[in-house]
């Protein structure tokens, strides 16, 4: 029997790093997607349109990290276990839907998001600050920048939709459900 191969933050070589930046910026692209989707649902097209947006971005920057990678060679193949990030058990840009509820408002919405860029930023600013590996503490820097630029962004959106009000989660017609 062999031993599980040991998991790296993705600071140990370049090649570890963008194996596991584009794995986290895949994952906000899925995020970004999904509450999209949630908030069209929820006819809220101005948030709709906001994480539309960011997931235009998130793939903007997903490509950047795969031509980086096109350009270096090939980046290992890691299972999901393999990742390690920074304790958590997945990536950073997974969206926390344990918290997620059928009448969610803009206001959660957005909290979601800006606690997976700030999960982000902090994933980033820690491989920067412990890789021995210049290039990729040069680009984990400018990627925990990025990432802190898209929480200020959504923060500032935040601002617009004040946090709902006590009873948000009483539904007169709640789904049916059995136990």
């Amino acid at each position: 029997m062999t031993a599980a191969p040991k998991p790296t933050r993705g600071g140990e070589s370049l090649a570890l790093f963008l194996a596991h930046a584009l794995q986290l910026e895949s994952e906000a692209v899925e995020r970004y997607r999904e509450l999209t989707d949630a908030m069209d649902a929820h006819n809220q097209p101005e948030v709709a349109k906001l994480f539309r947006d960011m997931s235009g971005y998130a793939v903007m920057q997903r490509d950047e990290i795969a031509a980086m990678a096109a350009e270096r060679g090939r980046l290992p193949k890691l299972h999901p276990w393999e990742f390690d990030w920074g304790g958590e058990a997945e990536s950073p840009e997974a969206a926390d839907w344990d918290a997620a509820h059928y009448l969610m408002t803009p206001a959660h919405a957005l909290q979601a998001a800006v606690a997976c860029e700030r999960k982000a930023n902090r994933y980033y600013a820690g491989v920067a600050a412990t890789t021995p590996e210049a290039e990729v503490a040069r680009l984990a820097q400018e990627f925990a920048q990025e990432e802190a630029g898209h929480a200020a962004l959504l923060e500032k959106w935040l601002g617009r939709y004040p946090g709902p009000g006590e009873g948000w989660d009483d539904d007169p017609d709640p789904p049916n459900v059995s136990d």
